[in-house]
């Protein structure tokens, strides 16, 4: 009963929200997306070699670009957050986790579209060839399946794990080829095509940690000596140092944000979904914590976008009167 009541919740706050859409102006703000894998179309999911997380094709994204530049937003880079939005317009912000070598197909949309785009980097899988620690679970699970419930616990163990730790847990469990990519779907990007990849118009580097550590699971000291690291790694390996870091998992404190701005990080993205109003100092707008809204490829992108575009959310206002 209670999921039959969630799914009514859900579906009465989505026409609540469009229906205050239609008829109030939107408020300025900056909208920030996170992505991941990008792939070329529903059949190269279809192999399974890597975690398809949120399902985004080369056509869902360059929908999802057409849709914002049609309303009126403005595509920005960390740069110009850091250096003042004018706080009566819309804005947002595209950002890429992680490094995959198929993120290089949002180059002709950016190219095509004139946007910008950040892409975060763990910086040890890019020079150590090696692969994500959820495609290896993927992989593995398929081959090995678990219980549903045992696999979310097994993925909620590995994310409060530090990296030797989750390095040694796939190699006992999957064995002594397990961190090696499949292909150039699941790889990250090598040195020399990472290189590449920055002098590309439209693309900008950020921080995420050397080996996408959630940074909550480290000593302060560690953490700081994740991001800097990552932040040395990407000046040696481009000559870009980045201003930016997508807290892996998400996960922050405020050691964390302190070791960020050590590193010379000043604006931070975490995966709490929510727009950044402007002007942030009015509206106590954390330039290293702001949110970030996930697209989904297998629902309906207008739909979704709108959604995000809504200042009015009808379970918002239900929290806030308990």
């Amino acid at each position: 009963m209670d999921r039959v009541w969630k799914r009514v919740l859900n579906g009465l706050d989505e026409r609540v929200s469009l229906v205050h859409l239609a008829a109030v102006p939107e408020r300025p703000a900056l909208l920030v997306f996170m992505f991941h894998v990008l792939f070329e179309d529903v059949d190269e999911m279809e192999r399974h070699e890597v975690d398809p997380q949120q399902r985004i094709t080369t056509e869902v994204f360059a929908q999802f670009v057409a849709y914002f530049l049609a309303h009126g937003y403005a595509f920005v880079t960390p740069a110009d957050v850091l250096g003042g939005l004018e706080p009566a317009r819309k804005y947002a912000l595209i950002t890429f986790d992680d490094g995959y070598y198929n993120n290089r197909r949002a180059l002709p949309i950016l190219r095509q579209y004139g946007v910008p785009a950040t892409f975060f980097i763990s910086t040890h899988h890019v020079l150590a060839n090696q692969a994500f620690w959820w495609d290896v679970v993927y992989r593995a699970r398929r081959r090995q399946p678990l219980a549903p419930a045992a696999q979310q616990a097994e993925y909620a163990r590995l994310k409060q794990l530090r990296h030797p730790e989750i390095a040694q847990y796939l190699l006992d469990q999957f064995g002594p080829d397990a961190l090696r990519p499949v292909g150039d779907l699941d790889r990250p990007f090598t040195p020399a095509e990472l290189q590449d990849f920055a002098r590309a118009p439209g693309v900008f580097l950020g921080n995420h940690t050397a080996h996408h550590a959630v940074l909550t699971n480290y000593s302060p000291v560690a953490a700081a000596a994740e991001l800097t690291a990552c932040q040395h790694d990407l000046a040696h390996l481009t000559g870009q140092v980045p201003c930016a870091v997508a807290y892996p998992n998400g996960d922050t404190s405020p050691a964390v944000v302190a070791a960020a701005a050590g590193a010379g990080l000043a604006l931070g993205a975490t995966v709490r979904a929510g727009k950044n109003y402007l002007p942030f100092a009015r509206h106590g707008v954390d330039a290293r914590l702001l949110n970030r809204f996930l697209l989904w490829g297998d629902r309906d992108v207008a739909r979704q976008c709108a959604l995000f575009r809504t200042d009015f959310h009808l379970k918002q206002l239900l929290r806030r009167q308990r």
